[in-house]
């Protein structure tokens, strides 16, 4: 074979495998992006839930408040998974300061016959209208882009 020949060859054989690793590079952050929008529709899904039974306890005066602890906990548990799963350092600090505000409302361990006094109340109904003004609520649909979660969750925070 001719010198020609293999730089050829050789060619041919070095595109091919940088377009595979592209590829395979492409597919990974894909496969990232749609493991954080299934991660993340857990949090959606639990902040409206929250704000849901908390306009319902309002609605209802507050004949069941286990209802807002429990989901509550389920919205904590949700964050700390993603969390947990983040590998991304700037994500990881949005989940964390998400997790540090609504920890705020966690006025026990207990999650069954809870009790909630005047203050706490109040707390809750403040936390659901913040959760309402800013898209967490299913009257709203959901946009599981990271950018559109980040700035809700910044939209919340800076709202305390």
């Amino acid at each position: 074979m001719k010198k020609s020949d293999w730089f050829k060859v050789i060619l041919i054989f070095s595109l091919l495998g940088n377009l595979a690793f592209f590829q395979n590079h492409e597919r990974a952050g894909r496969k990232q992006e749609i493991k954080n929008e299934l991660l993340n529709s857990s949090i959606y899904r639990d902040l409206a839930q929250l704000e849901e039974r908390i306009q319902y306890q309002i609605d209802h005066n507050w004949q069941n408040e286990t209802l807002v602890t429990e989901k509550l906990d389920d919205a904590l548990d949700s964050i700390l998974l993603n969390h947990g799963m983040e590998e991304d350092n700037k994500k990881d600090d949005t989940f964390w300061a998400l997790l540090e505000y609504l920890d705020k409302f966690k006025y026990s361990e207990e999650l069954f016959d809870v009790s909630l006094n005047d203050e706490q109340r109040a707390n809750f109904i403040d936390l659901g209208e913040k959760l309402r003004s800013n898209g967490w609520s299913f009257e709203k649909g959901f946009d599981l882009k990271w950018d559109v979660f980040e700035s809700k969750v910044k939209g919340l925070i800076a709202e305390s």
